[in-house]
């Protein structure tokens, strides 16, 4: 059993927190839990803008208060921990299962060429001191960048990067074919600067589309 704060690795597949305030978690993301401990959605009309309603929607997020003990998974997927220490990440959506209140976090998307609308991968991007909890498939493998040593991924197998890091999308026809990956677009994301990025020896699909319904309604809910 691994112990960082109040965010403790049960097992290899589930997260124990202690709950003593509140914790930030993604929706489903608690099998059981003891005490009194309560849980509200994000909403998204207190949003600040059409963009933050448009994350909010993409985002669902939960904020569990309280005082108890709480036992949080995904799919059976694997749960690794990290604590931050006056620093920040960045976390792919996807793999981000928990995270407690002292993290000041932001969503955003990957590569500003890349709109919400038409499809973009969408990070947190998580700033302070506190422990934050993914999920991969499989272990994760942590690879340094270093200045003039850039590093290319495959979007659907990455999960976090540091704050030295701006990754950006491009296209390479020959990455698919060359790999035998296929069945995904031939799109890479190019990590350059200094850091790290953790990956998984898993594709994860990742699909972050807001249809034109959807910005209509949260049009409407801010001309309303």
């Amino acid at each position: 059993m691994t112990q960082v704060g109040r965010f403790i690795q049960e097992s290899d597949r589930m997260l124990r927190i202690d709950v003593d305030g509140g914790v930030w978690l993604k929706p489903g993301a608690a099998i059981a839990y003891r005490g009194n401990i309560a849980f509200a959605r994000r909403p998204t009309l207190g949003a600040r803008s059409l963009s933050d309603a448009a994350f909010r929607e993409l985002t669902p997020i939960v904020r569990a208060t309280g005082s108890g003990r709480m036992y949080c998974g995904h799919h059976g997927a694997h749960v690794r921990i990290l604590h931050l220490q006056r620093e920040t990440v960045f976390v792919v959506w996807d793999d981000l299962l928990a995270f407690e209140e002292s993290l000041c976090f932001e969503p955003g998307v990957v590569d500003h060429g890349v709109s919400i609308a038409s499809g973009g991968i969408i990070r947190v991007k998580l700033s302070g001191t506190g422990s934050v909890a993914i999920i991969t498939h499989g272990d994760p493998l942590r690879l340094e960048v270093t200045p003039g040593d850039p590093l290319s991924t495959d979007p659907h197998a990455t999960i976090a990067w540091s704050e030295g890091l701006t990754p950006v999308l491009k296209t390479d026809l020959s990455w698919r074919s060359i790999f035998a990956h296929g069945g995904h677009e031939p799109i890479q994301m190019l990590f350059n600067g200094t850091g790290y990025v953790i990956v998984q020896p898993y594709e994860e699909p990742r699909h972050f589309t807001l249809e034109a319904k959807s910005l209509q309604k949260l049009a409407a809910l801010f001309a309303g």
